[in-house]
């Protein structure tokens, strides 16, 4: 079932980020899992079903005593005893072993040689020692967004910045349209402090609905539709004239203008397992939709306050009610659901602006998001 509210989010092009197939051996045990290496001697091991810290640590480490030192690299484990599927660990490094010298095999005793074979060659040159295997550099894995979508994304900000957002709005346009598209001329009448220059980008936005956090039943502001971005042209008085260079959704007059910026994905970096502990909410998909799946817009109620930037990966996961046992009438807790991954594209003060980048199942406002991969300053 679809929710309306105002405001209506552009089609975004996002990139489709494609999932590691787990293949199974048909009949051989597997071999013990070798940890990928990262930098600073330390590796990595993604949790499968049924393991636990002393259990990665015995068969991963050789050595079931160092789960304590695991926990103390994953911040994010609350509770040593639950760990989930899918989760990227943190291992500590360990010192190779030094190579044991094999005894020397003792040698028949050599004939005297012959007298052909007294007038030996000379010795071939030594051959050329084998130059250290070069380092591959990490893949760097591609942004959930191409740059347009993600400048048409939507952003959540607190009641009163976004309604008093902007330096002007749109009063007339060419020809004397209603519904303005790119390449469409327009003028914008400023009544802020802020005058632009020629050649300066401007983005037109409009004023969506407000957003209650689905735990607290408190507002958490309203969302801002990004509609499309502009070029200036002119400048005269309190007037601009304005080229509109790309639209995101369909353009009205009264529509505001704000000076364009966008914190730029970190392409070039690599997420890290998070080192410090983040917990958080899906506050509502972009669309106001109910089941929140692959490649949907997110709000997380968590952001550049809280250390959180463009590039950082938050696992979704959805609590499990307690299990009961029939005989005694007790209740053990029951590990929760891990749904996905979502991967933060833009951040306000408190909100983040996320697309769900991994979905094994369908999410939903009020699910669960914890930090479990981080962009490394």
């Amino acid at each position: 079932m679809r929710r309306t509210g105002s405001g209506h989010l552009g089609c975004l092009g996002l990139i489709v980020l494609i999932l590691p197939l787990a293949l199974a051996a048909a009949e051989a045990p597997s071999p013990a899992p070798v940890p990928a290496p990262v930098p600073g001697g330390e590796s990595t091991y993604v949790v499968k079903k049924g393991d636990t810290l002393s259990g990665i640590a015995k068969d991963v480490l050789k050595d079931a005593s160092l789960w304590r030192r695991i926990w103390e690299l994953n911040p994010f484990i609350t509770d040593p005893s639950r760990i989930f599927p899918g989760d990227t660990l943190a291992l500590p490094g360990k010192p190779p072993a030094p190579p044991v010298a094999a005894a020397p095999k003792a040698e028949p005793p050599k004939e005297a040689p012959k007298e052909e074979e007294a007038k030996a060659a000379p010795p071939a040159p030594p051959a050329p020692e084998p130059s250290p295997a070069a380092e591959l550099p990490p893949l760097v894995p591609a942004p959930p967004a191409s740059r347009r979508a993600i400048a048409c994304s939507p952003v959540l900000m607190g009641e009163t910045a976004a309604i008093s957002a902007g330096i002007g709005s749109i009063v007339k346009s060419d020809e004397d349209r209603l519904l303005l598209s790119q390449e469409d001329r327009v003028v914008v009448g400023l009544d802020g402090e802020k005058i632009p220059k020629v050649g300066d980008t401007l983005a037109i936005i409009r004023v969506g609905a407000r957003l209650i956090h689905p735990r607290s039943r408190q507002s958490l502001g309203r969302i801002l539709y990004t509609l499309g971005v502009m070029e200036v042209t002119d400048v005269r008085d309190r007037t601009v004239q304005a080229r509109i260079s790309y639209g995101c959704e369909p353009i009205a007059l009264g529509d505001r203008v704000v000076p364009f910026t966008l914190a730029p994905f970190p392409e070039d970096k690599i997420a890290r397992p998070a080192t410090r502990q983040v917990e958080g909410t899906i506050a509502d998909s972009a669309r106001r939709v109910e089941h929140i799946a692959l490649q949907h817009l997110v709000f997380l109620d968590v952001g550049s306050d809280q250390g959180i930037g463009p590039g950082d990966i938050f696992a979704i996961y959805r609590p499990s009610p307690p299990a009961l046992i029939p005989a005694t009438g007790k209740e053990i807790p029951i590990a929760p659901e891990r749904l996905g991954e979502a991967v933060v594209i833009r951040v306000t003060e408190g909100t983040a602006t996320a697309v769900v980048s991994a979905s094994s199942k369908e999410s939903k406002a009020g699910d669960r998001v914890v930090l479990s991969r981080q962009i490394q300053p």
